[in-house]
């Protein structure tokens, strides 16, 4: 699907998703598109790309991308070297009486969201992928003789996750935990990013007030991230190097 500027919208295949993992309280798997022989029939939701969840984080609410505002698109169709592009219209609805700049503005401020609850799983991802290589590294060094590097890896470890846990709530599993287990950063962002995706393009001085105190205390964790890896992780490898640790290691008896 693409814009009336011939920016990609949303993209769907005949293929599943590779890499995919399904958990309670996360998005779900992108449609495939049906390659039966005869007729098939393929509805777009009229939304941007699904956002992307971080495994065993319970959020209750929505991942579904944006609602694409009134406009000019077209649907472009490829199998092996064929192509087909037809063009289409999304009305909008005739029972509100909005202007073509309260769409944009509305798109304006979701993009934002949107762009920020990616932006703090993707980071969150990432980290944890270090985390896992810290983890490994400590368990498996001899604790008398690398001790140096057990304490580091381990206090290094325990640092990670607890920025992690300034993002994410790990505790909630369902619904009912979400009362009992406060919400972090990157569930505001999807509560916030739902308000304002309202059918009624209209974004309240609230919610944009609400947008720029979980930025400001997003860039302030985004900065604390990049210090441990510029500082921290930096430090771990250097020490790791200096003790002439081995890419394998052989586990200690």
């Amino acid at each position: 699907i693409l814009d009336q500027n011939g920016k990609l919208v949303r993209h769907y295949s005949d293929k599943e998703e590779t890499g995919f993992i399904s958990f309670p309280g996360g998005p779900p798997a992108d449609p495939v598109l049906p390659k039966k022989s005869g007729l098939n029939r393929f509805v777009w939701d009229m939304r941007y790309p699904t956002l992307p969840g971080v495994p065993t984080v319970f959020i209750e609410g929505a991942y579904e991308g944006r609602k694409s505002a009134p406009g000019n698109y077209s649907a472009r169709i490829k199998y092996n070297s064929s192509e087909k592009i037809v063009p289409f219209k999304i009305l909008p609805d005739p029972r509100i009486t909005s202007t073509a700049t309260d769409y944009e503005e509305q798109q304006q401020w979701v993009t934002k969201a949107e762009e920020g609850i990616k932006d703090i799983h993707e980071s969150v991802l990432r980290i944890r992928k270090i985390r896992k290589q810290v983890t490994e590294v400590t368990e498996l060094v001899d604790t008398t003789k690398m001790k140096e590097i057990w304490d580091s890896g381990k206090k290094l470890a325990d640092k990670l996750l607890k920025w992690e846990e300034e993002l994410v709530q790990n505790k909630a599993q369902s619904n009912d935990d979400i009362i009992n287990f406060i919400n972090k950063t990157s569930a505001d962002y999807i509560f916030l990013k739902g308000e304002m995706d309202a059918n009624i393009p209209y974004v309240t001085s609230g919610q944009k007030q609400q947008y720029e105190k979980l930025n400001a205390g997003w860039q302030k964790l985004k900065a604390d991230m990049n210090a441990l890896l510029d500082k921290d992780v930096a430090g771990f490898n250097r020490l790791c190097k200096e003790k002439n640790l081995e890419k394998i290691i052989v586990p200690a008896k």
